[in-house]
């Protein structure tokens, strides 16, 4: 086989939080800039690590503890209304599918671990996860070193593993870690942006399915 284990982001990838991420930055930046909202496109084709990056795109006060006040604020709404967001349509199906053809999953997210395990288990489908892994913090600034510990705890060789997320940055940890990337186009990041990444690109998780099923 070709993959024996797949790596799955959450945010925008299982969960789809686009809207409720891009309603919660409009707050932000009526409240800490005073500037108009932005629309989802926009915020597709600006979104990125480090998150502070993307903030002073926009305008944000990011010296001394201006950039901890927004990103507890963003939290604060956002974990507030998190369990408004379903799963993506077909994302539940993908991961049973994998569990049924024997390959082993797991979840590596830039989202607090804390939060990221209550949200998994909120949703149900903890069960089919060998192992979920999110940041110790809300700074969301790379996943690299945490996707490299997290190869090396679950103990799987890379080049049997593929990473299924939605942004730029999950090509960049997939690279960094030695996996292969498959990424999604209806989360975080805009399919102009994923084109560059040199990823296969999918509109649903049924596609993805049936890509690394092929594959093997």
């Amino acid at each position: 086989m070709k993959y024996k284990h797949i790596i799955w982001d959450w945010n925008g990838t299982l969960v789809n939080d686009l809207w409720l991420s891009v309603e919660v930055f409009n707050n932000m930046l009526k409240n800490f800039t005073g500037a108009p909202g932005i629309d989802s496109e926009t915020y597709r084709e600006n979104f990125g690590f480090p998150v502070a990056d993307f903030y002073a795109q926009f305008g944000f006060d990011l010296s001394g503890t201006k950039f901890r006040e927004a990103g507890l604020s963003y939290m604060k709404i956002y974990n507030a209304r998190r369990f408004e967001c379903d799963l993506h349509s077909g994302a539940t199906d993908a991961i049973k599918i994998f569990k049924e053809s024997g390959l082993s999953q797991s979840i590596l997210s830039a989202y607090e671990e804390k939060l990221l395990v209550q949200a998994v288990r909120h949703y149900k489908i903890e069960k089919y996860f060998s192992c979920i892994d999110g940041l110790n913090n809300i700074d969301a600034k790379s996943k690299i070193a945490l996707g490299k510990a997290h190869i090396e705890k679950l103990g799987i060789n890379p080049e049997q593993t593929v990473m299924i997320g939605d942004t730029v940055h999950d090509k960049q940890v997939a690279d960094a870690i030695g996996a292969d990337c498959a990424l999604i186009c209806s989360g975080h990041n805009a399919r102009k942006r994923l084109s560059r990444c040199g990823a296969p690109l999918f509109d649903t998780h049924a596609q993805i399915v049936r890509y690394i099923l092929n594959s093997q």
